[in-house]
């Protein structure tokens, strides 16, 4: 089967609406979410002892897709959804997309690992995958066929099996694109966001993604932070907006705490232990979604009044690693809070749709403690304000630590590059040049990472 292509001239989008489904329909869709769950497990089960069985015989078997895995689960799925008790078979009771996806959630999985074991898969190292446990599993679910469209009333969505749900919110930006033909319903996924159910309905819109030349001459540069959200600079100095941060999680650390306090006095799988739960879910659902409004807010706006935008290629995931330091949880904390990355990842896609650009700068471009007004570049530390140091070279101006990384980064050009810290090479055999990308330099970069006296795998001792 051919994967599929956004025609030219169309883009995918998604939309979440909150459910206000029926107990019944709650109660279906908790049926399917245990049925997805069990699909998978299979899954799991299924490829591992395929993997024991090569082991032990050393018999080569297709590799796992889909569709095998999918076939397969037909031909067993009499005898693995059969109810202990009263012995009936109870699969016809969801959908088949339930199966579905659990099985490409398997398949999935285990080819993640297999990149990642590879080296050929972007991120940290993924472990093969694990069963899936009620209660400890985010509940969901994708639709990619069957009965699933959005009703001319704009109040209800249809899913297959479940059958016609009413949504919170309004549906007639869809609704309305789907009337006139330029947008059509590729998948609807339900998640268990605590206590509520969330639908996404992921549409292929029609959208001709053209330049927006009003807005070609307007570059800026946009530093991201703790103390404020967003710090928006253009090339020529000047600072436009500063974007103060909601901080929503400190906001409700203080009532956070007193709901765990209170939770951790009853007893676990009482009824007040499930309600303390279900304030706890509540409240971080809240923060989480005062969180994405504001970020919303901001790049979309970006995005709609500025041709050039030069985000910091920054690492977020490494950011939160840092341990041992005085203060290392509340900075975690704070840098989790802040959600540095996401501002990037919303300006990647919502650029194309109002025809400006973003660049993502290097991610060693030292935008903070380079004066944009000498180009003297020192070490500032953690300080929110500093001067450049006349005594090293530099002018003497003081700075505010955003606004200058902002003029910087408005003023960044891709041409640049900034080489980050250099590593020493360990040579191994002959004397050799040991490029960063080569396979002699990822050798050098793991002597460096062993302790002294370990034997490396060639028995080379390294000093």
């Amino acid at each position: 089967m051919a994967k599929f292509e956004v025609p030219d001239g169309w883009t995918v989008q998604a939309f979440k609406f909150t459910l206000d489904a029926t107990d019944e329909q709650s109660a279906s869709l908790t049926r399917h979410f245990g049925a997805r769950r069990k699909a998978f497990n299979w899954t799991v089960a299924a490829l591992k002892a395929d993997i024991e069985a090569w082991h032990a015989t050393g018999l080569e078997t297709d590799k796992p897709s889909f569709r095998g895995m999918r076939d397969r689960w037909n031909t067993v799925k009499n005898d693995v959804c059969v109810n202990a008790e009263t012995g009936l078979v109870w699969w016809p009771q969801c959908s088949k997309e339930a199966y579905a996806d659990g099985v490409r959630g398997g398949v999935n999985a285990y080819w993640n690992w297999q990149h990642s074991r590879a080296g050929t898969r972007a991120g940290k190292r993924v472990g093969f995958p694990r069963f899936k446990k009620k209660g400890r599993d985010h509940d969901r679910l994708t639709f990619t066929t069957g009965a699933m469209r959005v009703e001319p009333d704009r109040r209800h969505l249809t899913l297959p099996v479940i059958g016609t749900v009413r949504v919170h919110e309004n549906t007639r930006r869809i609704e309305r694109l789907i009337t006139k033909g330029r947008a059509r319903v590729l998948a609807i996924s339900v998640r268990r966001n605590g206590t509520r159910l969330d639908a996404t309905v992921r549409v292929l819109i029609q959208r001709p993604q053209q330049p927006n030349v009003a807005l070609a001459d307007s570059r800026v540069g946009v530093d991201v932070g703790v103390r404020r959200l967003a710090t928006v600079a253009d090339a020529e100095g000047v600072v436009l907006e500063h974007v103060p941060n909601p901080r929503p999680l400190d906001a409700a650390l203080g009532e956070l705490r007193h709901v765990s306090r209170a939770r951790s006095r009853c007893i676990a799988g009482s009824r007040q232990y499930r309600e303390r739960t279900r304030e706890l879910s509540r409240l971080h659902r809240r923060v989480n979604d005062v969180r994405n409004h504001h970020l919303h807010v901001l790049t979309t706006r970006l995005a709609k009044t500025h041709g050039r935008i030069v985000v910091e290629g920054l690492d977020a995931a490494g950011m939160l690693k840092q341990k041992g330091l005085p203060g290392a949880r509340a900075r975690r904390r704070g840098l989790s809070d802040a959600a540095l990355g996401t501002p990037r990842r919303h300006l990647t896609y919502k650029t194309g749709w109002y025809g400006s650009q973003v660049v993502v700068a290097d991610r060693w471009y030292p935008s903070s403690k380079t004066c944009h007004a000498c180009s003297h570049i020192q070490d500032i530390g953690w300080d929110e304000t500093w001067v450049c140091d006349p005594s090293d070279g530099g002018c003497g101006v003081v700075h505010q630590r955003d606004d200058n990384a902002a003029i910087n980064l408005a003023r960044y050009e891709e041409t640049v590059s900034v080489v980050g810290p250099v590593r020493a090479a360990v040579k191994r055999g002959a004397d050799r040049k040991t490029e960063p990308g080569s396979a002699g330099g990822r050798e050098a970069r793991k002597g460096l990472r062993r302790k002294p006296g370990k034997q490396p795998r060639d028995g080379v001792q390294v000093a």
